[in-house]
């Protein structure tokens, strides 16, 4: 028993694995903005960029990514979770080529904006694994999303110690080219296949998975796809009972006005507000402006290092901690940030004025203490809740929506950062994201669903009045 469930957890880490190598480039290029822009500024570079040009190289992928996210949820639902991520690296390719052999600021420049395309493939790997694991174990599986983040940025910030812009890209798309092949030995999720009618491919690969061996349930809660189908009706089915036969003809754009997804639309959309609001990804890219202005003196690559380190233990600490409520995770998180913030925060007011001030050590503890709490919760949660919150027939246009929606907020906070700064000051803004942090703790307690360990039909329960929910029986 014990070998099966340990070749059962083989072929999960393989497929999440797989599947999750998008995100180690995503996380690369990064912190491989700041590692470019570095090297242009050096007098023997070739390309001398002005401090506009700069700030295009760095923000532009983000400004494009909404399009490109728009492009993959559509992608996503048509043609499958594995099938689309190997068509964005046709692009992310691409782009990477094209960085390589750039000569001039306007090839750079084509080389980002492209790379903007593939930029949020990360609700592909969301909805993977939320579809292929067991309720139990999504919460840990899930977190080799973020993980691979973290372990991209301190990739590229370690070849950014021996290697030129130039060959860092070229590895990049090297490695874009092998994950590429890889994934044809990756399964699409069986839930997928059984909604597009394929019930033949979704039960070879449920014999594949094997993952009766993985959950807790009794040996006749896991009997075969096709009698779980007839003993345990999917949620839509369940709750549309009472609805009309003719009903069923109508148009597809009548299931976005449905209470199962307006409600987690909205829900979704003031999570990710409140995290934007929170300064976690003003950190990310501005994190040697952050320190320069608290009067901190380090070096870009030492810091990017050291928040890409305390990205990847707060991942491990998300992964360790997979069975704690999510709700409570997240309260956790925010309360921690929050500190965070506040101590920061309290240092510039006590040391105003003063030109070298003491214990400068105490801001750096405090942005990693910051970043590793981010980890936790408030940075990967609200892209995760999107792909377990919604109805199969729109999940993945609904994530493509709600996380392009997340992304505008991301572009429009760093945009607005450098402004902020000078207009309120660095301490009234950063004691603006330490409210934001406050809110999403507040958010946790009053709004946030719990998904932690439930079906994807218990989840949509959930955003169901209460008189309809007692209609729809669960074993």
């Amino acid at each position: 028993m014990k070998h099966r469930k340990l070749q059962c957890h083989l072929k999960l880490i393989f497929c999440s694995t797989m599947m999750c190598f998008t995100q180690f480039l995503i996380g690369s290029s990064y912190s491989f903005s700041s590692t470019l822009v570095a090297q242009l500024r050096e007098p023997s570079s070739t390309i001398h960029l002005t401090v506009e040009q700069e700030s295009w190289i760095t923000s532009i992928t983000v400004l494009i990514c909404p399009i490109g996210l728009l492009i993959i949820g559509i992608l996503t639902d048509k043609f499958g979770r594995r099938k689309t991520i190997q068509i964005v690296y046709a692009p992310m390719a691409l782009s990477w080529l094209i960085i390589t052999f750039a000569e001039s600021y306007t090839a750079l420049l084509i080389g980002k904006i492209i790379l903007g395309i593939p930029f949020g493939v990360s609700t592909c790997m969301f909805l993977y694994i939320s579809e292929i694991t067991p309720a139990n174990l999504r919460p840990l599986y899930i977190t080799l999303v973020t993980m691979t983040v973290g372990l991209g940025m301190m990739g590229e910030c370690i070849l950014a110690m021996f290697f030129r812009c130039q060959t860092i890209s070229g590895i990049m798309f090297g490695l874009c080219v092998i994950n590429f092949l890889t994934l044809f030995l990756v399964p699409e999720p069986p839930m997928w296949l059984r909604a597009k009618g394929r019930v033949t491919e979704a039960d070879e690969v449920d014999r594949w998975l094997d993952l009766g061996h993985m959950t807790h349930t009794s040996a006749t809660a896991m009997s075969p796809p096709a009698a779980a189908v007839v003993e345990r009706p999917n949620l839509a089915t369940a709750v549309d009972a009472s609805v009309p036969a003719a009903a069923a003809s109508t148009p597809y754009w009548s299931l976005f006005l449905r209470r199962n997804v307006w409600m987690p639309t909205v829900i979704t959309l003031t999570f990710f507000v409140c995290q934007q609001g929170s300064g976690v990804y003003v950190l990310l890219f501005y994190s040697m402006d952050v320190l320069r202005d608290c009067k901190v003196p380090w070096d870009s690559n030492t810091v990017s290092l050291f928040l890409s380190l305390a990205r990847v233990m707060g991942g491990l600490g998300f992964a360790a901690m997979h069975r704690v409520p999510r709700r409570t995770l997240v309260m956790v998180s925010g309360g921690c940030m929050a500190v965070s913030l506040l101590v920061v925060v309290a240092y510039m007011r006590i040391f105003t004025g003063v030109q070298d001030p003491p214990f400068a050590m105490t801001l750096i503890i405090a942005f990693v203490m910051f970043m590793f709490f981010a980890l936790l919760a408030i940075l990967p949660m609200p892209w995760i809740l999107c792909g377990e919150v919604f109805p199969m027939a729109v999940k993945g246009v609904m994530n493509g929506v709600v996380q392009t929606c997340g992304y505008i907020m991301w572009f429009m906070i760093c945009k607005v950062y450098p402004s902020l700064i000078s207009n309120l000051g660095v301490e009234i803004v950063w004691s603006i994201f330490a409210f934001f942090c406050i809110l999403n703790v507040l958010f946790a307690i009053f709004i946030m669903p719990e998904t932690k360990g439930k079906t994807l039909d218990e989840v949509l329960l959930y955003f169901e009045p209460e008189k309809r929910v007692k209609k729809v029986i669960i074993p």
